[in-house]
């Protein structure tokens, strides 16, 4: 296939590459533990200042504020205050690379990145278990008890509501389903480590796609031997950048204070535009991380995302006037339109996978004919350890899963559809650059609407049920951030093989341990953080209470589902086709394959704004134009984030427990 190359491919700015090298590098001691200490400083941070403070969510993105301020930190403060101290003792490049892959892996763990959801699924079943859901006599008799957590002597009861005197914490209460859930989160992610590995030649070698995410960070991680400040700090465009976010939010600071009255620009501000009765609101609002991070994306798939965005709401609408809206079915989408795009959605995902075929074909001849065609010295693990990682990983994973109680068929539908969906969100964000890229829908879900769930055993639902600690975790098990590292990897250390694999290893194990034991620290001693009093209003019982709806209410695909799916893959083929042979053609088919992801929708104008600025510039100033007004960007995005930071330090110090979210 003739992948349409993107005019606006990543490039770094010609004022960072000036003076400054990709160097040769060797995985340093200091960075090492430098990365670890990180990961453990920022799971506990983003732990309190979503649970405790309630200040902005920043682990929800692929790009997190979790990860650009701590790097931001790092580079414009840490290091160059190393140099003054003493010279010679700053952070290479290299080195500052490691730690940013140890910053990007550990803010995929905590608050809404993983521990809400996995706390969500191991301790909610015994403390909100009564009579009225009847939820003992539903599924309890199939829930592994090696899977969450008991209530023996109410020892969990008191996670939600407190310590009583003289009680120490019942740690052991958590040991054997936190060691069981570790087990398989690290077979999923180092399963998807040896995937990615195997696909990144296509992805990055023969595709090109552009990383547009990659290009903040990789230009942040830059360094001068001859200068202390490190090159884009240096340019007079970032500080503009910098200071437009800054500026308004430190003004909406003050009005925390004071009624001075807030400038009504940002996340928290929204306007709802409506076209006619019965259309859906279009709703504009400025995200400064989105506007940032989609003006390094391709301009045809920045047109075509918030073309089809209208598209939807225009389709949605008209539906919704003659009554064809609603549907009856078990896809768990909201109406026809959603489920027409994740038609196109799937179709797209598979596409790309057959486009690889010829490649992966040459992998599996390499491992098993031992082929010389292909050379994978530079890898970040070779072929054939990629291949039998997978191959143990998901035998371990089965194994796993037929021990908690569920059905080899249905295990293998239900890996089947989260590997397909994991693959192909860290395709499209590699393509697209979209901060906020999310799954139409779940892979348990899924299972369950392609099954129906009069064909599922009770076991095999209630499994299901539990699979939300992973299944609906579009950061840390897509593969988004380790396909980034790895080309991140490749643009700053050269002729070696990345070594990353077990430094994200023990990064997860750290982080995992860190962010978990903490918050449950926390919970059962609120009186060190009096906002975590309200945990069992944080950790709701949805996740649970979807297994007995899907127990207590038979459902199939209906007519019309399967009917607006095929629509959907029929019109995505159409626009795979018109890319293929009409050179011309606008419309990238990967704006479809977004028309049914809901959070795109919330950030339609900044999409929009993004690829109006960007064909401007390169209209009237062709790509020098672009890439000069590229610093600018960063500094928006380092600005905010800096912002966000200041936010919190102002919530957790005179507003504990109510604080103001500028950022989700």
């Amino acid at each position: 296939m003739r992948m349409a190359r993107s005019a606006s491919r990543s490039i770094i700015p010609s004022f960072i590459s000036a003076g400054s090298r990709a160097l040769d590098g060797i995985m340093t001691r200091r960075a090492v533990v430098t990365g670890l200490i990180a990961a453990v400083l920022i799971n506990l941070w983003a732990q309190f200042m979503e649970f405790a403070a309630r200040s902005s969510l920043i682990t929800l993105a692929h790009l997190p504020i979790a990860a650009i301020l701590p790097l931001f930190v790092l580079t414009a403060v840490v290091n160059p205050l190393l140099g003054l101290v003493r010279p010679g003792t700053r952070f290479t490049t290299p080195e500052l690379f490691l730690i940013f892959a140890c910053i990007l892996v550990a803010s995929s763990v905590p608050g809404f990145g993983f521990v809400f959801h996995f706390l969500r699924v191991i301790s909610t079943p015994y403390y909100f278990v009564s009579s009225e859901n009847r939820w003992h006599e539903v599924f309890f008799g199939h829930l592994p008890d090696w899977l969450v957590v008991p209530n023996p002597s109410n020892a969990l009861t008191w996670f939600f509501e407190g310590l009583p005197q003289n009680q120490a914490i019942p740690w052991e209460i958590w040991i054997i389903p936190m060691f069981w859930w570790m087990t398989f989160v690290g077979a999923l992610f180092l399963c998807g480590a040896c995937m990615v590995v195997l696909i990144r030649k296509q992805w990055i070698d023969y595709e090109r796609l552009s990383f547009p995410l990659a290009q903040i960070p990789l230009a942040m991680i830059q360094t001068d031997r001859e200068r202390l400040i490190p090159p884009y700090l240096r340019n007079r465009l970032f500080w503009i950048g910098f200071a437009i976010p800054l500026t308004i939010i430190g003004w909406n600071i003050i009005d925390y204070f004071t009624d001075v009255g807030p400038l009504r620009i940002g996340t928290p501000y929204s306007h709802h535009v409506v076209f006619a009765r019965e259309f859906p609101p279009l709703i504009l609002q400025l995200n400064y991380l989105v506007l940032a991070t989609a003006f390094f994306a391709n301009l045809n798939v920045l047109f075509s995302t918030w073309i089809f965005v209208l598209v939807q709401t225009v389709q949605t609408g008209l539906l919704n006037r003659i009554g064809l809206l609603r549907i009856s079915g078990s896809l768990n989408l909201n109406d026809l339109p959603l489920v027409h795009y994740f038609g196109g959605f799937v179709v797209f995902i598979l596409w790309g996978l057959w486009v690889a075929r010829h490649h992966l074909l040459a992998v599996f001849s390499h491992i098993f004919r031992r082929s010389r065609k292909l050379d994978d010295r530079n890898e970040l693990i070779s072929y054939r350890a990629a291949f039998w990682g997978m191959s143990l990983t998901l035998f371990y994973a089965v194994a796993w899963l037929y021990s908690a109680g569920m059905t080899l068929p249905v295990i293998a539908s239900f890996l089947a559809a989260l590997f397909i969906l994991y693959i192909g969100i860290a395709r499209i964000v590699a393509e697209t650059g979209l901060v906020y890229m999310d799954l139409p829908i779940n892979a348990n879900e899924f299972t369950v609407a392609v099954w129906g769930t009069s064909e599922i055993p009770l076991a095999s639902l209630t499994n299901l049920g539990l699979a939300n600690v992973y299944a609906r975790n579009w950061r840390l098990f897509s593969m988004t951030a380790l396909s980034h590292l790895i080309y991140m990897g490749g643009r700053t250390i050269k002729n070696g093989r990345i070594r990353l694999l077990g430094l994200m290893l023990a990064t997860l194990l750290v982080s995992l341990v860190a962010a978990v034991g903490f918050t449950v620290y926390m919970g059962y001693n609120p009186h060190q953080a009096p906002a975590f009093r309200g945990m069992s209003q944080l950790l709701s019982p949805v996740y649970i209470d979807i297994i007995a709806t899907w127990v207590q209410n038979k459902t199939v695909v209906s007519q019309m589902e399967k009917l607006s799916f095929g629509l959907g893959a029929v019109v995505m083929s159409l626009l795979i086709a018109l890319q293929f042979y009409v050179t011309w053609w606008p419309l990238h088919p990967v704006g479809f394959a977004l028309g049914g992801v809901l959070l795109i929708k919330g950030h339609v104008l900044s999409i929009f704004m993004a690829w109006l600025i960007k064909g401007i510039l390169i209209r009237t100033g062709g790509v020098q134009a672009y890439r000069k007004a590229q610093p600018v960007f960063i500094g928006l995005l380092a600005g905010y984030a800096v912002a966000v930071g200041l936010s919190f330090a102002v919530d957790a110090i005179w507003f504990p427990g109510q604080g103001h979210r500028i950022h989700y």
